[in-house]
Formats: C-alpha cells, structure tokens, sequence
C-alpha cells in the first residue's frame, strides 16, 4: 500500500509540473502577442514617430521624408506668441510643426496687415470660464465666420493624445494645438502636403499612454492621404 501511495503522490507531482508549464508557456505568449501589438502600426503602414527632446511632444511622419529641427525667434508671425521652434517635414513648402509660447495664453493664426484675404482667427484660454476662446481681430469673413463676437471656442476635435485641435482660417491646412495654456504646437504646410490634418491628428505629450486602436486608425488615414498625394 505504501508503495502505491508513492506512486500516485509522484504521479500528481508530474501532472502539477506540466500544468504549471502549459500556464506559464501561455502567459509568456500572450506578453509577446500584446507587444507585437503595440508595434505593428509603425511597420504595417510606414509612420515612424518623432518625439521632440526640448518641448516633450510626439507626432507620426511618413518614414519616406525626412525631419530637420531648428530653433527660432519670430515674433510677427503668430501675434500673441513667439514662435521658438520649427520642425519640417519632406521638402521645404510641404509640412511644418512650429512651437508657440505665448505667456499671455493667446495666439492669432496670421500676422498683422497680412496680404491673404483671410480673416484672422485668435485663441486664448479665459482662466475665469476655464476653457478656451475664439475672436476674430479683424472682423469677419466667410460663412463660417457671421459674428466678430468672442465666443466660446470649438473644443470637439482631439488629437490621438487627447489635445484639443483648434481650427484656422490660415491658407491652406492649419490647426493650432494647445499643449498647455502658454504653449502651442502649429501643424501648417505650404500648399505642397496631402496629410496635414491626419498629422496633426497624431500629436501627443510625450509618455502618455495611447488607445492601441485609435493610433492605428490614425497612422492608417495618415498612410492613405500621403499615399493620395503621392499618386496626384
């Protein structure tokens, strides 16, 4: 009897080993299935991140172009703030990503006695309301655009990091992204890209934890517009 007690004891050890095992080889595959998705969007659709060292933002750029940062000083460009930095992207009238700091927490979308026949569109955050403003300083222009009152600004649109994109009436594609009350990152081109706006969609604070899903969706519709503008 003694002898079949061991028996059976041994024989539960070695059952207990090869359950533990198959838990364990599962727990190891599934930590790398949940990691390869985490990468697959910079590899299924050619995005490649850039992550700004000075101003702790990051945004995604078709990996075919090229990405040159330089510093600044330009206080007549955007009235309110001081633009400090400037990002481009591919050729030199395609994409570019300015940063604005602006103390007094405003920023206008053109310069003063600009040429353009577009209305000039100004932000600033009102600490009192706690949310953000829109005023146009030199009247109005265009249906979208029927009262020069201040009022409250269009806040419904967010980038992937949950930063608010503020529409301009600028030429051509630009969105103004508040990265706090006295910083905003300019996503503008010069006429010569197709995939401003899903870029300006993919900016984020560097460090913050973004739904796997809704980055895909957003290097997917980026991917497809600069492929768009390739073929025209």
């Amino acid at each position: 009897m003694k002898g079949n007690n061991r028996m059976w004891v041994v024989g539960m050890s070695l059952i207990v080993v090869l359950v533990v095992g198959v838990v364990t080889v599962r727990d190891k595959s599934e930590h790398r299935l949940g990691l390869a998705a985490t990468t697959t969007p910079s590899e299924m659709y050619g995005m490649r991140e850039y992550a700004d060292p000075a101003y702790g933002f990051s945004f995604w750029y078709p990996g075919a172009l090229t990405v040159a940062a330089s510093t600044m000083d330009d206080a007549v460009n955007f009235p309110g703030g001081v633009a400090v930095e400037v990002v481009t992207i591919g050729h030199a009238d395609g994409l570019a990503v300015i940063v604005v700091d602006s103390p007094s927490s405003s920023i206008t979308d053109e310069p003063r006695h600009h040429a353009s026949p577009i209305a000039q569109t100004k932000y600033f955050f009102d600490s009192a309301l706690g949310r953000w403003m829109v005023a146009y300083p030199e009247g109005p222009l265009g249906t979208e655009q029927r009262s020069s009152a201040t009022t409250t600004a269009d806040v419904s649109e967010t980038t992937i990091g949950g930063l608010t994109m503020l529409r301009s009436g600028r030429r051509f594609d630009t969105t103004i992204i508040p990265l706090s009350t006295t910083r905003f990152v300019v996503v503008t081109d010069g006429g010569g890209s197709s995939f401003t706006h899903q870029l300006a969609q993919t900016v984020a604070p560097v460090g913050v934890p973004i739904d796997p899903s809704v980055q895909d969706s957003a290097l997917k519709a980026e991917a497809a517009a600069y492929d768009n503008g390739i073929r025209k």
